[in-house]
């Protein structure tokens, strides 16, 4: 009896310790497993699939809950596999004995014993040789798998990384690579052949590659990859894109690029963002993601271009904050700027406008106003503001003055993001209070202003909404890029066309090609059965009765007068006073517009006044250069304007030699000789000089 029972403890202690080991031994590999990565599935804002991202070494894996696998599909597989899954513990002893007996009987393997629980842990810890050590440590693992895990997470762990080969792993990757189906769309048939696959993967080459993952929305998906956003962290990821607005902006960007083929323009982006939130709502970076002709894998959200006149409005807002108000009148006349690199504006159609107010300078985009309001404001002082907006791109980049034109190169990314501070007020999506919310709303109503547009765009259609919106375009200064900038009360889209490889444009294309995509994706927008959302009027403002030529008080002989904006605190017109431009019957310029009156025979006359007298271009110090052509040496002359003096006349000296006399206004022309100069002019008492070089 003693040894009976030493015997029986024996067994029982191999028993424990077998059980125990079973249990409690260490798995690395079963929680590397439950913990590793899947596939990513991207969803747009209607649930419509945008891609399924691959893994390390292209494998798609993707992760479906038991209760989610059709129960149709999960019979298959345990029927094929494994029919007496539910009543072992890992090893189907029955199954074991059956296959030895087919296996002798035929001389050769003929069937196998492999339970799905045995199958995981091939697949959990895989081994190169199929032998049978290969075959014990399987069985243990699998013994090991059903002590720890249940039969549902067994059987669910099995489903979505049994291998199908061709870098799939799962059923639900296996059913969209194999037939381009959900799990819930395959037939019976369908079913029957995924459930062998495993077994043979090369078999079914013919079934391989005639179907393919989704693949919508291409350059924003790689742009989030490059972002902090756990994108492989998750099964699912439903964005806030619309598929169908998002395909309306590539259909748009491919048919007016083949449209303007002919004109060099063979490529475009589209960004639109919601105005509460910042989401994406479309982004595409380009015509035509698999043209290889024309860089379609470059993101044009993300490349850095001129963006032209489409950066005025950061601008004009600034100014408003440093003192200049709408009522002031800026001066759209030939201006220099600078000093030894001299900086001279054109507007787009060469021609000047004299005195403009404010609005009309921004809302038809004329040059010059803009490179006078940088002037006066200051170039750093700028260049901080659209630091604060988030064009990092600009940091390191020397523009001068030209920044008031869009001379830096900045993204479509960045340049739709800060324009969509003015519908929110003047806050960035990051939080950052950059506009005062007046000056934001004041900039909304300005770009929405048809009439204040008239001077430079007409009355396009392309401008005109049944509800409250506001547009901005642009073309950089080579004709390389042409830009559009469009928002609501909800929606700010950005568009830019052109070509990766910087060649110009050609022909007649202009701004309104993008303007009119921007229109149509806002539009889309839009139509979404919500309530429109109105721009809001300034608080702290109030509309005072003005002379539209001087922007003072409308006065009793201003013809025609409009109604703007200023802060309550202050008083109507630039100066409080009536209008003193319109005298009686007379319309009096004030002098420093000298050189923009003589240009045609214009009514009204100039008031010279009492200024002192001073040179007022070229400035001092200036640096121009001679161009030794032979045609051109007798036409090249230096034109001075000079303002002030008490006399009507005033005499000119160059490097102390009388070279003449001029009446007023005092606007001249001189040769241009190699070297170093000193210009003086004398008007009675007074005098003014400047140096200037000539190489």
């Amino acid at each position: 009896m003693k040894k009976i029972f030493k015997a029986a403890v024996v067994v029982v202690s191999v028993m424990l310790a077998v059980t125990a080991a079973v249990r409690f031994s260490p798995y690395k590999a079963l929680k590397e497993i439950q913990s590793q990565k899947v596939s990513t599935r991207i969803y747009d804002a209607n649930g419509e699939l945008l891609q399924v991202l691959a893994l390390e070494e292209g494998v798609r894996r993707e992760f479906t809950p038991l209760e989610d696998i059709p129960q149709n599909v999960l019979d298959a597989f345990i029927q094929a596999e494994d029919k007496r899954f539910y009543k072992h513990h890992g090893i189907d002893v029955q199954a074991v004995f059956r296959a030895a007996k087919s296996n002798v009987s035929e001389g050769r393997t003929v069937s196998g014993a492999s339970t799905i629980t045995m199958q995981l842990a091939r697949i959990i810890s895989p081994r190169p040789v199929r032998n049978l050590r290969a075959k014990v440590v399987e069985a243990w693992n699998a013994l090991r798998l059903e002590s720890r895990l249940s039969k549902t997470q067994i059987l669910e762990l099995y489903m979505n990384n049994v291998p199908f080969g061709f870098n799939t792993e799962g059923v639900t990757s296996a059913a969209r690579f194999f037939y381009g189906k959900t799990l819930f769309s395959l037939n019976e048939e369908q079913i029957e052949t995924l459930a062998k696959i495993p077994r043979r993967p090369k078999a079914y080459a013919d079934l391989a590659g005639n179907y393919h993952y989704p693949f919508e929305l291409p350059h924003y998906i790689n742009w989030l990859k490059t972002q902090n956003v756990g994108l492989y962290e998750v099964p699912e990821v439903h964005l806030k894109v619309s598929l169908a607005v998002q395909k309306k902006a590539e259909s748009l960007l491919g048919s007016r690029t083949e449209q303007y083929a002919d004109n060099r323009l063979s490529n475009g982006a589209v960004l639109a963002l919601d105005v509460e939130t910042g989401d994406v709502l479309v982004w595409a970076g380009s015509a035509a993601f698999d043209s290889e002709e024309h860089s379609g894998q470059i993101d044009g959200v993300l490349v850095q271009n001129q963006p032209g006149s489409s950066m005025k409005p950061f601008l004009y807002a600034l100014a408003l904050e440093r003192g200049f108000k709408l009522t002031s009148v800026l001066p759209d006349i030939p201006m220099e700027f600078g000093f030894e690199e001299l900086y001279v504006p054109q507007n787009f159609n060469n021609r000047y406008n004299g005195p403009i107010r404010f609005r009309v300078a921004l809302a038809s985009s004329l040059n010059i106003p803009a490179v006078y309001l940088l002037n006066e404001v200051g170039l750093e002082i700028y260049k901080n503001k659209l630091l604060d907006l988030g064009f990092e791109s600009l940091r390191d980049q020397d523009t001068g003055l030209s920044l008031a034109l869009g001379g830096g190169e900045v993204t479509l990314y960045e340049l739709t993001k800060a324009f969509s501070v003015f519908p929110r007020d003047g806050k960035t999506f990051e939080g950052a209070q950059v506009y005062e919310p007046d000056t934001a709303r004041i900039i909304c109503n300005i770009l929405s202003d048809s009439d204040a547009r008239a001077l430079g765009f007409g009355y396009a259609k392309v401008f005109q909404t049944s509800y409250d919106s506001m547009f901005k375009t642009g073309t950089a200064n080579q004709f390389q890029n042409i830009t559009a900038l469009a928002a609501s009360g909800r929606y700010v889209v950005g568009v830019w066309m052109g070509n990766f490889s910087g060649e110009t444009i050609v022909g007649k294309t202009g701004s309104s090609i993008p303007a009119a995509i921007a229109r149509e994706i806002l539009d889309m927008l839009e139509n979404d059965g919500k309530p429109d959302a109105s721009f809001k009027e300034p608080v702290n403002y109030h509309k005072v009765k003005v002379c539209s030529v001087s922007g003072m008080k409308a006065g009793d002989f201003c013809k025609n007068t409009v109604y703007e904006y200023e802060p309550v605190s202050a008083s109507a017109g630039t100066s409080g006073e009536a209008c003193n431009w319109h005298r009686g019957s007379e319309l009096i310029y004030p002098e420093k517009y000298a050189s923009w009156f003589v240009l045609k025979n214009r009514q009204g006359t100039l008031d010279y006044g009492n200024e002192p007298l001073e040179i007022t271009s070229p400035r001092d110090g200036s640096i121009f250069y001679f161009d030794e052509s032979s045609g051109l040496k007798d036409f090249q002359k230096l034109t001075v304007s000079v303002m002030g003096g008490s006399e009507e006349t005033c005499q000119i000296f160059v490097d102390g030699i009388f070279a003449g006399e001029s009446f007023r206004p005092f606007i001249f022309r001189l040769p241009l000789s190699q070297g170093e100069h000193l210009l003086q002019v004398v008007s009675g008492e007074e005098s003014d000089s400047i140096s200037y070089i000539v190489n």
